[in-house]
């Protein structure tokens, strides 16, 4: 029995393969390997599969990161209340403001990727009405239930798993060169013209950018009100993601790698997997797979869309913003479940943003994902000093080892990301500047105001088994 004084819920009714397909949709191969590869391979030739191994690699310490302290507050919010709950509230809304800007960023950087990839078939697509009829159709659908979006994500992503699986197999009944010897040899392009030994420091900015083609499985954590016994069931779908997204991603790239007819001119090449294909399949073959990348980065958005709505949702459930605002925002439709007039207002703001330049809406996004990790991998090592993460079903193991690695990751890929003074350096400055103003958001408003009051929902359980771990769970 509830009063009126209880705050809207949403439903605890999706499966954990649910939130496992919305989650890998997020993560979506295909802008791994159709959008972030095409970059490596420019920049490091055959290196981009040890690229990504790696990549794999420090995502198995991310994820064990997000696992337990998803898993020890598993609520609506995401990446914000985890931070939250262990760094307190000042860091809290210096995540929440990264988190509500750069939501409404990818969604339109993602409308305007949708529009890239069918004017390759239909050259009268005009990018800006195109993205703008995405992004409304989008929130239309991320305003349904949970369980309905899981289907309909569910389905595309089958598309899109089959437009990748085509690129590799192209590869593998047309081969040209030796997988293992451009493994453990890799070479790019010349410029002086031919192949040359992929240079350390090419080595280095193509494991930096890889982290981007698997970055997404995290985004588990913000349906933990949504998923049913999400403090157990969190750390395999985001391991599940990670392993999947891993496995729909490297396979095709080494297709490519092994049916490329000149590695020299792939490396060299503006539009490398473009090339390839249209090589190795024909332009009727390379039109079909355009349409699936399609196909693939609109369902992408979906799950943007589906996370952004719970972010801001939780936010106004909080009292961050204004008490008007909080009460609309705060809104939960009653037939769906879904934090509707949240995810409208995402989508709106994705609207907007359409008419920025894309050169802007890069250069704020660029540095997210890392400075992402650093903020979580911080918690987690408070987290555990305070106890904060006590009721966590999981718990990662050789404690403080994989926080300690990710933040100096983060630190490297900071460096890297300052010596570029084009993009990387402006970017870092932006994200630090939406951090501050998170922080004195909170400091200067709020605070003063004293009408924010942390909101825990209730859960299934309260009484936890002993914790888990990677070893108990085969992982």
């Amino acid at each position: 029995m509830t009063d009126a004084s209880t705050p809207p819920k949403l439903k605890r009714e999706m499966s954990g393969i649910g939130g496992m397909i919305i989650t890998l949709t997020n993560l979506s191969p295909s802008i791994g390997v159709f959008i972030v590869a095409p970059v490596l391979i420019q920049q490091s030739g055959t290196f981009v599969i040890t690229a990504c191994l790696l990549a794999v690699l420090l995502g198995c310490i991310v994820a064990g990161i997000y696992a337990e302290l998803g898993s020890a507050f598993p609520h609506a919010g995401g990446d914000y209340v985890l931070v939250g709950n262990t760094l307190g509230p000042t860091a809290r809304f210096a995540s929440l403001a990264g988190m509500l800007l750069l939501v409404p960023v990818a969604l339109a950087l993602s409308a305007l990727g949708v529009a890239d990839f069918l004017k390759v078939i239909a050259p009268f697509v005009q990018p800006i009405p195109c993205a703008l009829a995405c992004i409304i159709l989008v929130t239309a659908m991320a305003a349904l239930s949970i369980r309905m979006n899981a289907w309909i994500t569910g389905l595309f992503l089958a598309i899109e798993i089959a437009a990748v699986v085509a690129t590799g197999a192209l590869g593998v009944l047309h081969p040209h060169n030796d997988l293992f010897q451009a493994i453990l040899h890799p070479v790019m392009a010349s410029s002086q013209g031919g192949l040359q030994a992929t240079p350390v420091l090419a080595m280095a900015l193509a494991g930096s950018a890889a982290i981007f083609a698997l970055n997404g499985y995290g985004g588990a954590v913000i349906f933990g009100e949504e998923v049913v016994g999400a403090r157990q069931k969190l750390v395999w779908i985001i391991y599940g993601v990670l392993f999947l997204g891993a496995a729909t991603i490297i396979p095709p790239l080494m297709g490519v790698i092994i049916g490329a007819p000149d590695l020299a001119a792939l490396s060299a090449s503006a539009t490398p997997l473009q090339d390839f294909i249209v090589a190795a399949g024909g332009q009727q073959v390379a039109n079909v797979i355009s349409l699936g990348v399609a196909v693939a980065v609109f369902n992408a958005m979906i799950a943007i869309a589906l996370m952004g709505g719970r972010i801001l949702y939780a936010a106004a459930r909080e009292n961050a913003f204004h008490a008007s605002l909080n009460g609309i925002l705060s809104k939960v439709h009653p037939g769906f479940g879904s934090p509707w007039v949240a995810t409208l207002a995402i989508g709106f703001a994705g609207l907007l943003l359409c008419f920025v330049p894309l050169s802007v809406l890069v250069m704020i996004s660029g540095s997210n994902v890392a400075m992402g990790y650093g903020l979580v991998a911080l918690s987690l090592i408070v987290g555990r000093r305070t106890g904060a993460t006590a009721k966590s079903a999981w718990a990662m193991p050789l404690h403080p080892i994989g926080p300690v690695i990710v933040i100096l990751t983060v630190l490297w890929l900071l460096f890297t990301a300052l010596s570029d003074e084009q993009t990387g350096r402006p970017g870092v400055v932006a994200i630090l500047g939406i951090l501050a103003v998170g922080a004195l958001y909170y400091q200067l408003v709020v605070r003063r105001g004293a009408a924010w009051a942390h909101h825990d929902p209730e859960e299934e359980e309260d009484i936890i088994a002993s914790p888990l771990t990677a070893q108990s769970l085969g992982l």
